[in-house]
């Protein structure tokens, strides 16, 4: 049988089992990023904020794939510290940057993540952006905000887009990727599998040389509520269906997440 998030193996002697439950929860999001093809090689982030101290996140170290992930492998970091202090942990200076000023700035937000995926990369760099062609678009459409790219210092092109972002969850960076601001992984996780997959079916439909149509702005603004608001909908649009499910499927695969 899995043993689930809520019971996590392996722990190391001096550690507290919040931070355990992050490192394990962290872990397994690096490998579901890479089953659904949400990764760019050794680039990208994901970040997740320890469970029980505020001011400190897990990153992968920069050289190694979002497969090789393991959750005694993953850094810890505090926002105040120098990221490459401490032996053996090179770090994405570019991913530090990114972690640290969206967690410091939200505390609404437990993880982050930052890739390069190509469907939602076009989409971001289209005019219109996002269109509502289908109902997983609508899930996400609200949560949007499309941000420039910017080529220059890190922490500057993070606070901007963490100020245009506001409460929302999904920043789309013209010519450049996504970032997701997620409460936990499994949220994270569900919005990024949720908007590359309503992006690539956008993508098709236009390079089908037929006319597209769409839900029309009232409907889908008013959907789009439903669908994220409604109380009484027994449906959680936040990956919780999701997790353990996921979990299976790494168990299955062998993959080494809970090392």
């Amino acid at each position: 049988m899995s043993v689930s998030i809520t019971d996590p193996c392996k722990r190391p002697d001096g550690m507290s089992q919040a931070e355990w439950q992050s490192r394990f929860e962290c872990a397994a999001g690096h490998h579901l990023l890479e089953l659904y093809g949400l990764t760019d090689m050794v680039e990208g982030v994901l970040a997740l904020r320890v469970a029980d101290e505020a001011d400190a996140y897990l990153l992968k170290t920069y050289r190694t794939f979002f497969d090789e992930v393991r959750a005694s492998d993953l850094v810890k970091l505090r926002f105040d510290e120098t990221p490459d202090a401490g032996p053996g942990r090179p770090l994405n200076y570019a991913s530090c940057a990114q972690a640290r000023g969206v967690l410091a700035a939200r505390g609404d937000v437990n993880c982050v993540l930052h890739t390069h995926v190509p469907a939602s990369t076009v989409v971001a760099s289209l005019e219109t952006g996002l269109e509502p062609v289908i109902q997983h678009a609508l899930i996400v459409l609200g949560q949007i905000v499309y941000v420039p790219c910017d080529i220059g210092n890190d922490t500057d092109a993070v606070t901007d887009i963490v100020a245009a972002m506001g409460q929302r969850k999904i920043a789309m960076i013209r010519n450049h990727g996504i970032l997701i601001a997620g409460k936990n992984v499994a949220e994270t996780l569900f919005l990024a599998i949720t908007l590359e997959y309503a992006c690539q079916c956008q993508l098709s439909a236009q390079q089908s040389g037929r006319r597209v149509l769409s839900f029309p702005v009232a409907d889908a603004e008013r959907l789009a509520l439903e669908f994220t608001s409604d109380p009484n909908n027994e449906y959680a649009f936040d990956g919780t269906l999701q997790w353990e499910g996921w979990l299976r499927k790494l168990d299955r695969l062998g993959a080494c997440y809970r090392d």
